[in-house]
């Protein structure tokens, strides 16, 4: 069979990029400076992940080229409260301050970074009389000022409209109407070159970070240059303007590897180091202010402390299920298959994208236990933790919907001969947060609608699966995403 040629740049584009030659597109522009380097600083092994009260526009407790990512959120210029800290030591009164100030932290930053570290800023654009584009501002420091690789800019949306504290110019008016801001921007470039330096294979030769554990759906969803992403609560987190863990969270995942170090030199709440830590990478933050430190730290010692020091048995290769779940990158059907083949469900009783007779419904994965009792399983919501799961509340409406059309048709007898419906479990990627609206209408729906809920890459999630597959329905639901054994029905 001939190989396809690849696609190339022309006056009216391609339907697909395949082996894509885009020189053609590219010469138009000046040359851009790729300097390509193979030699990596291995961030001490004695370097544990720390929080600096000090100023960033020096971090000399990081060693130069050891920064995988750094990512930030800078004072807005804005006038909110944290800005008028800054200003009592010095920092900045007028606009071509800050942008000096701002300059002065990144090229710290990009001194920190190793060849192909990349820099994510989220900024939101200033004012309306006039408008103010500080994105493109950031953009003009990085690029033309440090000399680094522009990677792309994503918008991030933080809703679909605006709360009555909005400034609306002229309602309904073509006299002065003011554009409303749902929407903030994240700039991202590189230093030296695009790509990390070394291949993943060198990487791992040299015992340097390479294991990636973005999920396929993930990928596929963080590559697109709009982020749908709620805002972080300033009165929960008690700081004026935080950025939620989720955005940090996605971009550590995207741009970087496992064990990796993530900078943050305007600290805030430390939303990014508490997502480094979520996610298994190492960290650094900065922040002048002792009482934002403080914070950091608090909501740092609260995650620790919430996971505990129990980790599940593991497997030949070291790794737990989730562990190895994330890494492979697995599609949502074929994980969770796999999850079920893990916790004990034969194999061979297991059934996917079976259509139930008489309901409308196309159930996901069927699978027997130990006893030969029927189980359904619905993968449920999108499969990614951006937004995935249980997190959008119409996806907890379907999810439903489906259960009450299986309940209504299928039924079992238990052990005992009483009437009992079979077993219905919902397995997603993130579970809904409480007491969100998605989260209260799966509680007042009850157990009699369905059995439980498993979030497929916890720890927990596994184990309620297992005693499920070893001793049937007759032992639970048991306590997880329930309150408690056994709920009373709704």
């Amino acid at each position: 069979m001939a190989r396809r040629k690849g696609t190339r740049t022309s006056n009216f584009g391609v339907g697909k990029r395949e082996s894509h030659d885009a020189s053609g597109f590219y010469d138009r522009f000046d040359d851009v400076q790729i300097n390509k380097v193979e030699q990596l600083v291995r961030h001490p092994d004695e370097f544990q992940s720390q929080i600096f009260q000090g100023d960033s526009r020096a971090m000399e407790e990081i060693p130069d080229g050891s920064v995988a990512l750094v990512v930030t959120s800078p004072p807005y210029f804005a006038g909110k409260q944290y800005e008028e800290e800054f200003d009592r030591d010095g920092i900045p009164e007028s606009y071509g301050e800050y942008l000096q100030m701002l300059e002065d932290v990144f090229a710290a930053c990009a001194r920190k970074l190793e060849p192909g570290g990349r820099i994510a800023v989220n900024v939101a654009n200033l004012g309306r009389k006039p408008y103010r584009s500080l994105s493109a501002d950031v953009i003009t420091i990085l690029q033309d000022k440090l000399g680094l690789l522009l990677r792309g800019e994503i918008i991030w949306q933080k809703g679909e409209g605006a709360n009555g504290s909005c400034a609306w110019g002229s309602f309904r008016s073509a006299a002065n109407p003011v554009l409303r801001d749902v929407s903030e921007r994240i700039i991202v470039a590189s230093k030296d070159q695009f790509a990390r330096a070394l291949t993943v294979e060198q990487r791992r030769s040299r015992e340097l970070p390479h294991a990636n554990d973005i999920l396929t759906e993930d990928f596929l969803a963080s590559t697109l240059d709009i982020w749908e992403i709620p805002p972080e609560s300033a009165r929960r987190v008690n700081h004026p303007a935080p950025f939620p863990v989720e955005l940090p969270e996605q971009l550590i995942r995207l741009y970087t590897f496992q064990d990796d170090l993530v900078l943050d030199p305007f600290l805030g709440s430390g939303s990014t180091v508490l997502a480094a830590l979520r996610t298994g990478r190492r960290y650094a933050g900065y922040d002048l202010d002792p009482a934002y430190i403080a914070i950091a730290r608090e909501r740092v010692a609260a995650f620790e402390s919430s996971v505990g020091e129990t980790r599940p048995s593991t497997a030949a290769d070291g790794q737990t299920f989730p562990e190895r779940a994330s890494s492979d990158g697995k599609g949502a059907q074929k994980l969770a298959y796999d999850l079920l083949v893990e916790a004990g469900f034969p194999a061979e009783t297991i059934e996917v994208n079976r259509r139930v007779p008489r309901t409308g419904v196309t159930i996901n994965l069927q699978a027997d236990d130990a006893h030969g009792n029927r189980w359904y399983f619905d993968v449920s919501g999108a499969f990614t933790r951006h937004r995935g799961g249980f997190l959008r509340t119409d996806t907890v409406w379907k999810a439903l919907g489906r259960a009450y059309a299986l309940r209504a048709t299928i039924s079992a007898r238990d052990g005992e001969g009483s009437e009992r419906g079979i077993p219905l479990v919902f397995l997603t990627t993130v579970l809904p947060k409480r007491p969100s609206e998605g989260d209260t209408a799966l509680r007042a729906a009850g157990s009699d609608a369905f059995y439980d809920v498993i979030d497929m890459l916890s720890f927990d999630g596994l184990d309620r699966l297992r005693r499920y597959a070893a001793e049937g329905p007759g032992v639970g639901p048991l306590k997880g995403f329930w309150t408690v054994d056994k709920p009373t029905p709704a």
